[in-house]
């Protein structure tokens, strides 16, 4: 099953985490120092059958709740058909389309006990709790007719609540009076007709259905629940030396075991020296394949022998004799051996792969790599990854970017990375542009355009694809980090003689920065371009209110035409880079599918015509 969305609650720090929706391959949890992304990705482990229940330790700190995980899961057919068979279960085209559309959601509390989602739960049952509700229905209708009978009037009517044991429990008890109140009946006709009663409510109680079928699939459709791989960083490197005793409880130790095939209770259980080298020596892990390329290695084995009461593991090349240890070798190479290692030992099964800050001691050029075997194992399990670093965000993918954010109210996740987040959080995913800028243009172009910011690069670099091709797609559009780094920029390109021109908001900024231009760096004003003639506007406002709405924002409207886009930007603290690039991506994707009005495409059109008339074209 493919794991569709999750949400956290009273787990640690996190109160309510609000739903994550999973990225088609890699979902990337971004979140500043103790915002607790470690604590989403340690949830999400425990919800692993295996861990019988939430540890103690998960509790939330003010002591408000117990824990609840509940996870949102999306069965194929094949699954469903399955477990309809193996739980004697027939799944009604009613659930089927339900599960379909929505998923099937399955919570975990504290005690280790599952729980189907209300809605998919109530539809399975629904045959049953239909049917017993007209059995109990004529079981109400047939105390009605004795009571109608003077003998039976006092008697007090059976409850109806709770499971169908408790129910019919009390029916037995109130047909046992009637039977008896019968009894004493000495009118034949009335006995006969009265025991007749009795015995229908007695054969509508016996009627009740007791099984549970949503309790029959979840049994079953438990069987399918992926496992959870969690990879803690530094946590679990494997150790060159260790006592046998703690080789038994280290994690990454016993994935190297599973891996070589070695029964560590058997080399622990023996004290026979050669007897427990014997069992050593004849199993080690080799490691080959696409996974160390990015290591520039083609094979290695991993060793284990025995030094007295110790553990020794270490680390041999295909062409060489020597044993050295993992830590003699890159932090990059330690993550990769460690991280092989529980990968290969979890193999079995449809597996989530969790992983807790990969690389966070690495430098970039490690951390890519990283990255690149992470895209790879996502080719054949999902995986969520834990980050604060620019170099495991992928510019080209913030699809795949959850931000995780907190403050009063605790952790939640926020799936649209434009909304909500402070400068610190989304520092990383800046930064991963701003990298990401730097391979697409330099500043030694032919017809140079200064800009304020990224947001401008972008949707300018996108509206160009609307516009018929001329003189200003040679322009070499770059943008800076912020007006007042504009006249840095032009200096130097001053010095190296190239070709030049600004574009500015019309703003206080802006215009403090057109002066500079013109009264320090003697820049002609036909080089200086504002982005509109209203006071205040800024690259935002060259769309439509309509078209910022629906292509721009996309869920977050601005309801008020009146109000700019840029100030709405401003009052609801979206971060434009974020939209920009969101928008330039969609635009490249799908072009056919941003419909702008003639309006918004003739307002960029006029910054490009002015763009070329400034470089004399």
């Amino acid at each position: 099953m493919k794991l569709l969305k999750f949400k956290v609650t009273q787990y640690k720090s996190i109160k309510d985490s609000g739903y994550c929706w999973l990225a088609s391959d890699l979902t990337t949890l971004a979140g500043k120092n103790e915002s607790g992304k470690s604590a989403i990705l340690e949830a999400l482990r425990d919800f692993d059958t295996d861990v019988k229940s939430i540890p103690d330790g998960a509790m939330p700190l003010d002591d408000s709740g117990e824990p609840i995980i509940e996870l949102c899961f999306k069965p194929d057919k094949a699954e469903l058909d399955e477990v309809a068979s193996e739980s004697g279960v027939t799944l009604e085209k009613e659930v089927r389309d339900f599960i379909s559309k929505e998923g099937l959601t399955i919570s975990k509390d504290h005690e280790g006990s599952y729980y189907l989602g209300d809605e998919v739960s109530d539809l399975i049952d629904k045959k049953k709790n239909d049917a017993n509700q007209k059995h109990i229905k004529a079981i109400q209708a047939s105390i009605e007719k004795l009571k109608k009978y003077e003998q039976f009037s006092d008697l007090a009517d059976p409850s109806f609540e709770g499971g169908v044991e408790k129910i019919q429990i009390a029916i037995s008890g109130y047909a046992g009076q009637a039977t008896a109140q019968a009894a004493a009946i000495t009118d034949e006709a009335t006995k006969q007709k009265t025991t007749e009663i009795i015995q229908s409510l007695t054969s509508e109680s016996t009627a009740l259905q007791k099984d549970d079928p949503s309790e029959k699939i979840l049994d079953k459709v438990s069987e399918y629940i992926p496992n959870f791989i969690f990879f803690s960083d530094f946590l679990d490197i494997l150790p060159f030396e260790l006592t046998f005793l703690e080789a038994k409880n280290h994690k990454t130790v016993q994935d190297f075991a599973k891996v070589s095939g070695l029964n560590l209770d058997a080399v622990i259980q023996t004290t026979d020296t050669q007897r427990r080298r014997n069992l050593l020596s004849n199993h080690s892990a080799t490691i080959s394949g696409d996974f160390m390329d990015y290591w520039g290695q083609n094979r290695l084995e991993l060793i284990a022998e025995p030094d007295g009461e110790k553990l020794r593991l270490g680390v041999k090349e295909s062409d060489r004799t020597i044993l050295f240890k993992t830590e003699q070798r890159s932090k990059g190479f330690q993550w990769f051996l460690s991280f092989y290692l529980r990968l290969n030992a979890q193999k079995d099964g449809t597996n989530i792969i969790l992983i807790d800050e990969p690389g966070l001691y690495l430098h970039a050029k490690a951390q890519r790599d990283v990255m690149k075997v992470l895209e790879q194992v996502a080719e054949e399990s999902q995986v969520l990854f834990s980050t604060h670093s620019p170099y495991l965000i992928d510019a080209e993918r913030l699809d795949r970017v959850r931000l995780i954010l907190k403050d009063g109210n605790g952790t939640h996740i926020e799936n649209k990375i434009h909304k909500g987040a402070d400068t610190e959080t989304l520092t990383p995913i800046i930064t991963a542009i701003g990298l990401d800028l730097t391979h697409d243009f330099s500043i030694a172009g032919k017809h140079n355009v200064l800009l304020e910011g990224i947001s401008d690069y972008y949707f300018l670099q996108a509206l160009k694809v609307y516009l018929p091709k001329s003189k200003v797609n040679d322009a070499n559009l770059i943008p800076c980090v912020g007006a007042q780094k504009i006249p840095q920029l032009i200096s130097l390109l001053i010095g190296w003689d190239l070709d030049h021109l600004a574009v500015l908001d019309n703003d206080g900024e802006g215009k403090r920065i057109a002066k500079e231009l013109t009264e320090q760096l003697a820049m002609e004003k036909s080089k200086i371009i504002f982005i509109s003639d209203q006071e205040g506007s800024s690259i935002e406002d060259l769309f439509t209110h309509d078209d910022f709405n629906s292509f721009v924002l996309g869920d977050s409207k601005n309801g008020d035409p009146a109000m700019s886009n840029s100030k709405f930007l401003k009052s609801q603290k979206f971060d434009k880079v974020l939209l920009s690039k969101k928008f330039f991506e969609k635009v490249r994707s799908d072009k056919s599918s941003i419909k702008l009005s003639e309006t918004t495409v003739n307002a960029f059109k006029e910054i490009f015509e002015r763009i070329s008339t400034g470089f004399g074209g």
